[in-house]
């Protein structure tokens, strides 16, 4: 059985991929000529600082005749929930809270498809990269827990997580900040980093925020690249299910069950 939440504290959702080789012929013109395709969707664009390559992908080879580095590139929703990051070794789809309900994975993944495809299409047609090849995939939940009648601070964490213990120091301080991460190998091809760590509301600095971020992420083992699309969408699935036990299981049953409101579903 999966399990869903009604009112789960998901703000933001992120779905990734990462190309070995890079998309080498992708040059800056070639994001605009793209970002006109969708324009009408996704009508503001920026630019970011370019996310460093994952472990494997080989960033030396001839980038073209660029003389910089291509930045990052945001395609944000009118809506501004969905945003599109691009660069050369990386495609990537963010759903954002933005005062909505959170829609579950199973509507924001055909999203991500739809405008991969586009990209994939683009791309094909553009630079002459016959395939994209997904070297990497990653799936990044963050749930972001404001001071509430369950959670007053960080000296709650055992109410929500309740194996988690913060170490004595034998002094007494007079607030408690965390910032942890710990790290998990599933599978061959899945591992689990879960990270804790406290905040400061966005809405108001004064309420303090509980940010619980689990990211499931994986090498996509293709020969064939004509599979490769195929298996990455098995992968996600896979991660997927794997972040639902893990937050299930690390999470406090009373408050999945009073507040997020779980519904169970066959897989």
């Amino acid at each position: 059985m999966t399990v869903k939440f009604k009112n789960p504290p998901v703000n933001e959702l992120i779905i990734s991929t990462y190309f070995n080789p890079p998309i080498h012929g992708l040059r800056n013109e070639h994001i605009g000529l793209f970002w006109h395709s969708i324009r009408d969707k996704f009508p503001t664009v920026s630019q970011q600082l370019p996310l460093p390559p994952d472990v494997g992908v080989n960033m030396d080879a001839p980038m073209g005749q660029e003389i910089f580095p291509m930045p990052r590139y945001w395609m944000i929703a009118s809506d501004d929930r969905n945003l599109i990051q691009i660069q050369k070794h990386a495609f990537m789809l963010n759903w954002r809270r933005r005062d909505a309900e959170y829609p579950h994975y199973e509507k924001i993944k055909p999203i991500f498809d739809k405008y991969y495809s586009k990209f994939q299409a683009f791309i094909s047609s553009e630079t002459n990269t016959d395939n994209l090849h997904i070297d990497v995939c990653a799936l990044t939940y963050i749930n972001k827990i404001e001071a509430c009648e369950y959670w007053s601070g960080p000296e709650d964490i055992k109410t929500i997580i309740p194996s988690f213990s913060i170490p004595t120091i034998g002094l007494s301080p007079t607030e408690q900040r965390y910032n942890c991460s710990f790290s998990y190998v599933i599978d061959n091809d899945l591992q689990l980093r879960v990270s804790v760590h406290t905040a400061q509301s966005d809405r108001n600095s004064e309420i303090p925020m509980l940010i619980l971020e689990i990211q499931a992420s994986g090498r996509i083992e293709s020969a064939n690249r004509s599979e490769n699309k195929t298996l990455a969408d098995a992968w996600f699935d896979h991660g997927h299910q794997a972040i639902i036990d893990c937050f299930v299981k690390m999470t406090n049953p009373e408050i999945q069950n009073q507040n997020w409101m779980p519904t169970e579903h066959e897989t």
